[in-house]
């Protein structure tokens, strides 16, 4: 079966840019900064960001394989690094650009055959809307302008 006009690429030749290389560095060791974990851990305690609710939904020993000092373990362990867990859309982000650059597609200058918007129905048009704003906070999407690179 062949393509439809609108699925048809057409390859350019060219090189591909340098600035848009991903750079991918580790800037120090993780390991250095890992604490010894104790022996017989302290019982959790809520904090704002991990509460006893969402500490339970991630059903650490739903099936009771682990013992009770090790169940703890985990427990203390998602305390420390409560940062890395993301319950809400706001808490998820990007990855840090010590450890990424930035993603650059490379685009070369043409004239859109279409520009059509997407239609969104009127009954989850304010959902999108709530979605497109809580990506754009957490810095997942940006917003878009009519610069963009040229290569």
């Amino acid at each position: 079966m062949y393509k439809t006009v609108d699925k048809k690429v057409k390859p350019v030749p060219g090189v591909f840019p340098q600035e848009a290389l991903v750079r991918r560095t580790i800037p120090r060791d993780p390991l250095e900064s890992l604490s010894a974990l104790p022996l017989h851990p302290p019982i959790f305690s809520p904090t704002p960001k991990l509460s006893t609710e969402r500490l339970e939904s991630l059903e650490i020993n739903k099936d009771e394989f682990l013992w009770p000092d090790e169940e703890r373990l985990f427990q203390h362990i998602f305390r420390i690094h409560e940062d890395a867990l993301a319950f809400e859309e706001t808490d998820r982000g990007t990855l840090r650009e010590s450890y990424f650059s930035p993603y650059i597609i490379p685009t070369v200058p043409h004239i859109p055959w279409e520009c059509k918007n997407i239609p969104i129905p009127p009954g989850i048009r304010q959902k999108v809307i709530d979605l497109l704003r809580d990506k754009i906070k957490a810095g997942v999407y940006e917003q878009w302008t009519q610069e963009y690179p040229r290569f």
